[in-house]
């Protein structure tokens, strides 16, 4: 794939960019966006890398994440979108239109070498690397209402809340209560777009409702209602005097919920009798020390940050979001699954454990990223059974530099890599099997893996791989 370019600023070289951009104070941000980039950005003529937002890959049935080199071949500054030519992908098993429409700025970035010399792929670069960090990070749905004016002080307050939320001033669990909040307010605002596409799709008149879509207009309702209050929770921490006050009742109340081992029991309901043996259960595994709440909601149970988290139905949707020092285990065996497309089921760090589970990888790239820290897994099963032939593309775990893995009873199974074992990694495998992949185990320079007593089997390509870096000679990886 060919270089972008990247850009290090500081958080204030970030907010000063940002307040230039608002410092009109007129207009919606898209407005004031557009505005920027009638100037700063090439209309026509650059190429660039497009890395497919999840909405893409759905349409195309491409599994995320996915990238491809194309070429603009015009830029619609109000939509903030381009028509591009796609020249390639970067696995060639995926096939992608020649043409696409409508692809947002913030999905592409422009690389170092254009074959087009006169154009200023420099400014176009800096101008996108502005945008989708203010879109990923600081924009909320309501800044582009047809009446909602975004002026530099939201811009101010916004980034000095981000700041506080990355250098450890709010404490994770409300850190990741903030994110949560903020993510709830972005799908509502993409349901209420998914219903009017729906409506467009179906080319319906404005008046005659009595051809609208089922549930239609209760929909709405519910998810303008559902904005509203999101975005009245938001001022909460927005606002950096109230969010002062607010942080303080929230902390002393985390202070004493921390006092005692917290653990989540994910249920959605039943019958009597599921009841009573759940708990049953849960009062075999709990003592004094430690503090249950029963939450429906996996994304609301993970947001107390739990030391532990016990699945009570056969089968639970996992939100996106980083965790650590967490431990999931079942009561009866359960399936974990994502709950919409990503690049990964479980993102982990530090001290994890995962026990008595199944992980599906259907719609994600890799079932478990391991960042660093130590993982223990026993007795699951990670899975792909999607029949597309994008699981070609598959992980089961990936362990990044500082992973310290213990796999134990566990099988991989449909995967292109089973597991992938970077530089600085360690994974030790006892009574294992990994079978019907593409590659068992993936290694590079400076990894370390031991089997003892595991089988690889039926791999396509490879039951191990070891890829060393170049002059790492015979030493590079240890198996």
């Amino acid at each position: 794939m060919p270089t972008v370019y990247t850009f290090s600023r500081s958080d204030n070289d970030i907010l000063q960019e940002l307040l230039r951009v608002f410092s009109s104070g007129r207009g919606t941000a898209k407005e004031q966006w557009t505005l920027q980039a009638e100037v700063l950005v090439e209309p026509v003529g650059w190429d660039a890398l497009w890395k497919l937002s999840k909405e893409f890959c759905k349409k195309f049935e491409v599994r995320f994440p996915c990238i491809a080199c194309v070429s603009v071949t015009s830029v619609d500054f109000e939509e903030l979108s381009a028509q591009v030519d796609v020249l390639s992908v970067q696995h060639e098993a995926v096939s992608l239109p020649e043409n696409v429409m409508d692809v947002p700025l913030t999905e592409l970035w422009p690389t170092v070498k254009q074959r087009e010399q006169c154009v200023n792929a420099s400014s176009t670069a800096e101008f996108i690397d502005l945008m989708r960090f203010y879109y990923q990070n600081i924009w909320m749905p309501w800044d582009d209402q047809d009446d909602k004016v975004l002026l530099p002080n939201t811009i101010e307050d916004r980034m000095n809340l981000w700041m506080e939320l990355h250098n450890g001033s709010i404490p994770n669990c409300i850190s990741r209560s903030i994110t949560l909040l903020r993510n709830s307010a972005i799908n509502a605002h993409e349901k209420l777009r998914e219903l009017d596409s729906s409506l467009c799709e179906g080319d319906i008149a404005d008046e005659d409702d009595s051809l609208l879509p089922p549930n239609y207009i209760s929909l709405c309702a519910e998810m303008n209602a559902r904005l509203d209050g999101l975005m009245s929770k938001w001022t909460l921490y927005e606002n950096p005097l109230i969010r002062e006050q607010y942080l303080a009742k929230a902390r002393s109340k985390w202070q004493k919920h921390k006092s005692k081992r917290n653990v989540v029991a994910l249920w959605h309901g039943g019958n009597k009798t599921d009841f009573e043996n759940i708990s049953k259960f849960l009062c075999s595994q709990l003592t004094n020390d430690h503090s249950l709440s029963v939450m429906v909601s996996a994304e609301e149970g993970l947001s107390l940050e739990p030391d532990e988290v016990v699945i009570c139905d056969k089968e639970y949707e996992i939100p996106e979001m980083p965790l650590s020092q967490i431990s999931f285990c079942s009561f009866n065996g359960a399936t974990l699954k994502a709950t919409d497309m990503r690049s990964c089921l479980l993102m982990l760090s530090e001290d994890c454990r995962i026990r008595d589970l199944t992980l599906h990888c259907a719609l994600v790239n890799t079932v478990i990223v391991m960042r660093s820290g130590t993982l223990h897994v026993k007795n699951c099963m990670l899975i792909d059974d999607s029949k597309s032939f994008q699981s070609d593309f598959a992980q089961g775990i990936v362990a990044m530099s500082g992973a310290d893995i213990v796999l134990e009873d566990c099988t991989f199974e449909n995967f292109y890599s089973g597991i992938v074992v970077h530089k600085g990694a360690k994974v030790e495998l006892r009574n294992c099997l990994i079978r019907k992949c593409g590659v068992g185990i993936q290694m590079y320079s400076g990894a370390r893996v031991r089997l003892d007593g595991s089988a690889l089997r039926d791999c396509a390509e490879r039951c191990v791989r070891c890829e060393r870096d170049a002059g790492a000679g015979a030493g590079g990886g240890a198996l």
